[in-house]
């Protein structure tokens, strides 16, 4: 007799999903995984599939009053360049967001930060480009244990107001 599929209880990103009646995969991972490598190895995708969602936050200097978070997300197999965030901001002096400013901010834990369902709904997204380029891609499900696969596409959809720019260091081949 085959074992009955045990269900997962919905997290917020995926009631959010629901609700705007984007279909995604729950993708359960074998344990616990906090990077994007762990998930793509333990999940058998690119790692480039697994997009990294950070938090990076705006010098109180910046002109907006007060420090403001923004979220970022690039695929998992490139790094975020500061750099170009902070050109693209006019914020020289963006910086990552501590461990618990993002855990206040998003109300997920670091490594398990998704790119829906924050505590807060002031924080503006940013994708890099090179996510819409894959076919499709892993978000977190708020829970380290648990991604969501989905055209980019829709994430994007399900995410609303998104600005699109290059925010990744080059690789050398571009």
């Amino acid at each position: 007799m085959a074992k009955k599929k045990k269900s997962v209880a919905k997290t917020m990103p995926m009631r959010m999903l629901d609700e705007k009646g984007i279909p995604y995969e729950v993708r359960q991972q074998a344990g616990k995984e906090y990077t994007a490598e762990g998930v793509a190895k333990d999940l058998g995708v690119p790692v480039a599939q697994v997009v990294k969602a950070m938090l990076v936050q705006r010098s109180a200097s910046s002109g907006q009053g007060r420090s403001v978070f923004i979220l970022i997300v690039i695929p998992g197999d490139r790094r975020l360049s500061l750099k170009k965030v902070g050109e693209i901001l006019a914020d020289k002096k963006i910086q990552m967001a501590s461990q618990r400013d993002v855990q206040r901010v998003t109300g997920y834990q670091v490594g398990a930060v998704s790119v829906l369902g924050f505590r807060r709904d002031d924080v503006p997204t940013y994708v890099d480009k090179h996510v819409l380029e894959l076919e499709h891609v892993i978000i977190s499900a708020g829970r380290p244990d648990i991604g969501l696969a989905l055209p980019p596409t829709d994430m994007v959809q399900a995410i609303g107001d998104v600005q699109i720019d290059d925010l990744c260091e080059n690789m050398g081949y571009e």
